[in-house]
């Protein structure tokens, strides 16, 4: 594709991809996992970028859906990681591509009861690319008794956003969580799963993105129910990192009007609504569609019929398509982004004091 220099055809390529491999994941499952994984009830989650929403989500699931606990931790938590209580607490860390700041977080491995590495990065692949360090450290947690669940997509580079890695982590959570013993829910079939992928994008969303994309260039507000409040933080940042927007806020319906809706009165900005199937968010949507006529603030709803364990293949599925068209008719290049080769200051944080393994 060297004529695909934005990375446009590359990134509608990778979008043709997801439902193969979500059915591929589905159809063979995970791999059996280690006595120390299943025995684990205390979990440290972390992650950034598009696998923070990873890391959420998973705590949500093993909080909700369990009789086990997660606590979700940024990953500068682990330059200061408080030692006597992780050494009774299972590491979870959410990373892709296991990138540079990633493995801060999973140096610290020693330090805790178990370690569970979610990633697409195996220890050939990273040498491959050229990053022994990788490699190696994935094989230290290995032969430390640790686990590594795979997910798709392995190479999944050269632009900035991903599609692929994002939605394959959430369902890599619902197996992962599925396996464990007493959780209230089945490991996700198919039919529950494949056809959220169809909903369409609103009509009149993706209008006023296309045709008035300065009322959301500087930001808007998307406002939800919880539990999706917890875990949509990917779905702001793909207007980040498509479109290089500001980074939409997701808030709590409730939330919202507790300075959020005020702001909005001062600077005017667009109201992106995200419901789904819980009864109470009817009329959640209906109150704030009033508030926001009331204010003459742009209004949209985004509605998926669909269980909140679910619904955000939906919403991924639908912001994916959105984030891609707006992509194509504003020329974005996605393989030569603002700030590349610029921001290893912070993504490549190294330090004589990151703890050792």
């Amino acid at each position: 594709m060297s004529h695909d220099s934005n990375g446009h055809e590359l990134l509608a390529h990778r979008l043709e991809q997801i439902p193969g491999e979500l059915a591929g994941m589905i159809v063979r499952g995970l791999p059996q996992l280690r006595p120390g994984t299943l025995a684990a009830e205390q979990f440290i989650v972390t992650g950034t970028g598009s696998s923070e929403a990873h890391a959420r989500y998973f705590s949500h699931l093993i909080n909700l859906y369990t009789d086990r606990t997660a606590t979700y931790i940024p990953l500068s938590g682990f330059l200061n990681t408080s030692r006597e209580l992780m050494r009774r607490r299972t590491l979870v860390v959410f990373s892709q591509g296991l990138s540079p700041n990633a493995q801060i977080a999973l140096r610290t491995y020693a330090e805790f009861a178990h370690t569970i590495l979610f990633t697409s990065t195996s220890p050939v692949a990273a040498r491959a690319a050229g990053k022994p360090e990788r490699a190696d450290l994935i094989s230290d947690v290995v032969e430390a008794g640790g686990d590594i669940v795979y997910f798709p997509l392995a190479d999944e580079y050269t632009t900035l956003i991903r599609f692929v890695g994002p939605m394959c982590g959430y369902l890599v959570c619902q197996q992962f969580v599925s396996q464990l013993s007493q959780c209230s829910f089945a490991p996700p079939r198919p039919g529950q799963i494949l056809p959220l992928l169809d909903h369409p994008v609103p009509t009149e969303l993706e209008a006023a993105v296309l045709n008035s994309p300065e009322l959301f260039r500087n930001g808007f507000n998307m406002v939800c129910a919880a539990p999706i409040s917890e875990f949509a933080q990917n779905l702001a940042y793909k207007f980040m990192e498509g479109l290089f927007w500001q980074c939409p806020q997701v808030w709590d319906f409730l939330q919202f009007a507790h300075g959020p809706f005020q702001q909005a009165n001062a600077q005017p900005r667009p109201i992106v609504v995200l419901q789904g199937e819980l009864p109470s968010e009817n009329e959640l949507v209906q109150r704030s569609a009033a508030m926001a006529k009331g204010a003459k603030l742009p209004f949209y709803v985004v509605k998926v019929n669909a269980h909140s364990l679910h619904s955000i293949f939906a919403f991924e599925s639908i912001f994916n398509h959105l984030i891609i068209r707006a992509m194509l008719k504003f020329g974005v290049d996605q393989v030569n982004w603002p700030g590349k080769g610029r921001d290893d200051g912070l993504y490549g944080f190294c330090t004589d004091t990151t703890p050792k393994a």
